[in-house]
């Protein structure tokens, strides 16, 4: 092939036989290698924002806790209690309101209802009560005249009620003057009669207070 003589013709000519070549090995290339005849404008790829979501969205929650129950307040009848003392056997007087209006009392209550402050009855002769008695004891003999008269003086000294306790006693043994006191006080409406079985022997024996005299 005989190229042109003049330069521009040459330059021409070069440019097709380049242009020719290429179009050549673009077509004998494979897909991968072919060359793009318009120039594609290049797009960045997007950037990441600094903080894509939130703070608050990415922290996790606070995991909840279960509601606990308000204990419910006592009620008064659910207080506790305060203790109960309990009593010395001195310190244990007799019932206010007995089972029973008149019974037998050994040495051991006898002792017990007197520390209480209890009176004491004595259904003995006038005689024996001035040679000893249980001190503080009253004189009701059932067997003297003046009986009538010292019940009156003994309900005017004392003022009992008819439940509170009385403690009667003879000379103890088969003796049956306390008894025979007592059927006559029940009769008064006296309803809390306690006998001394064992009588004065029994508390003098004890070592019990004791008096002598009229009164």
């Amino acid at each position: 092939m005989r190229l042109p003589t003049s330069i521009p013709a040459q330059t021409a000519a070069l440019l097709a036989i380049t242009g020719l070549c290429a179009l050549l090995a673009n077509a004998v290339a494979g897909p991968r290698r072919h060359l793009a005849w318009f120039a594609t404008p290049m797009t960045a790829p997007p950037i990441a924002p600094l903080i894509a979501e939130p703070i608050s969205a990415t922290i996790p929650a606070a995991i909840p806790t279960p509601a606990q129950p308000t204990p419910a307040l006592p009620t008064p009848a659910q207080f506790p209690k305060a203790p109960t003392l309990k009593p010395t056997p001195s310190e244990v007087p007799t019932p206010q309101t007995p089972s029973q209006p008149v019974r037998e009392i050994a040495s051991a209550e006898a002792w017990a209802v007197f520390q209480a402050g209890a009176p004491f009855l004595d259904a003995r002769r006038s005689a024996d009560f001035e040679a000893g008695h249980i001190k503080g004891a009253f004189n009701l003999s059932v067997w003297e005249s003046t009986l009538d008269e010292h019940l009156v003086e003994f309900e005017a000294k004392t003022n009992r009620p008819p439940e509170a306790p009385l403690v009667l006693y003879c000379s103890g043994g088969g003796c049956e003057d306390s008894h025979l006191l007592a059927s006559r006080l029940f009769k008064m409406g006296y309803r809390n009669l306690l006998i001394y079985r064992d009588g004065y022997p029994d508390w003098q024996a004890n070592g019990r207070p004791v008096a002598a005299g009229a009164k």
